[in-house]
């Protein structure tokens, strides 16, 4: 990620140096402005992750949301017709998000690299934190106890598997959710209850066997907006 951005920042350098030469020759003539440097934020390190993630429909939709960002900061379009767009091109990313999640839980998500996640202790339980963007995380709790997590996802494709992890009792899922996609996996018969506030997304159930009398529950909470969450077997 590092020798990315300096290749971008270097490329970028040299550029703006050959462009302000040939506007001094009067090679080019153009009007040097600063409107919409802070969308170099957004391009930037879209364009370094575009090159060093796996994942690509992440990168390309904050790439392409950065320069609509910056032609209506230079008045090139009209404010209200790059929402427009920018909505178009988050469609259309997901629509491939979704496709390319699809394609993962058909059967490839078992080779995926297996991400670390930080713990917290709170109340005597062990929290999972898990942040994940622009990329697709897999993460396995077999054999663990899991007291419960909370997700931050954005731009990506995350699964959380909790088939043969130990849970006892009530156990809370927490989840920020944005133009991104989430799998939960559960073992049959875990009952599991639903409390997310949604904007443009949701949650689905595609579980075989939803409840089994007895066992431990997963309430999952949180929001989920521009983005799915799917709670499957």
């Amino acid at each position: 990620m590092k020798q990315s951005f300096k290749f971008f920042i270097g490329l970028a350098l040299i550029a703006a140096g050959v462009l302000w030469i040939l506007n001094i020759l009067g090679v080019l003539c153009f009007e040097f402005s600063t409107r919409g440097w802070w969308t170099l934020f957004i391009i930037i390190p879209c364009l370094c992750a575009l090159f060093s993630d796996n994942d690509k429909v992440g990168p390309c939709i904050g790439l392409g949301i950065g320069v609509l960002l910056l032609l209506a900061a230079r008045d090139i379009i009209d404010w209200s017709m790059m929402w427009q767009m920018a909505l178009a091109v988050i469609v259309i990313g997901l629509g491939v998000q979704l496709l390319f999640i699809n394609n993962c839980n058909s059967g490839c998500c078992h080779k995926s690299k297996v991400y670390d996640y930080k713990t917290i202790s709170r109340e005597g339980k062990d929290i999972r934190s898990v942040t994940s963007s622009f990329g697709k995380q897999y993460l396995s709790f077999s054999g663990e106890k899991f007291d419960g997590a909370e997700v931050d996802s954005s731009f990506g494709a995350l699964t959380l598997d909790l088939r043969g992890a130990i849970v006892e009792g009530e156990t809370f899922i927490d989840l920020n959710v944005s133009f991104s996609g989430v799998t939960i996996i559960v073992p049959d018969g875990m009952a599991v209850k639903v409390a997310v506030t949604s904007g443009f997304g949701g949650v689905s159930d595609n579980r075989r066997l939803r409840v089994q009398e007895g066992s431990p529950v997963v309430i999952l909470t949180g929001s989920v907006g521009f983005g799915g969450v799917e709670i499957k077997n």
